[in-house]
């Protein structure tokens, strides 16, 4: 038997993000950073798995650089650190 979880916000304050305390809105922002990450590290080793190293590590370089054009360097970083974070799990 799996123990539920309490959800990030309630019903109501999931529909207007206005409603959410500083405190919620940090947990949410964690929460989807971290997702991100995860989801960051399915694809490149679906794409391993699908095109080779090789393929993989080209895919996921120009990947990296659009994400420093749209986001910044700093926000580029951090994704890059929190997937191989997920990795090492």
């Amino acid at each position: 038997m799996t123990k539920q979880t309490k959800s990030l916000t309630e019903p109501k304050k999931a529909s207007n993000l206005a409603l959410l305390s500083s405190t919620e809105l940090c947990a949410l922002r964690e929460t989807l950073t971290q997702t991100e990450a995860q989801e960051w590290v399915r694809r490149y080793k679906t794409k391993l798995k699908e095109a080779g190293k090789k393929e993989a590590f080209y895919w996921w370089q120009t990947t990296l650089e659009d994400i420093t054009k749209r986001r910044g360097e700093a926000a580029a970083t951090n994704l890059r650190n929190r997937m191989n974070l997920e990795r090492s799990k």
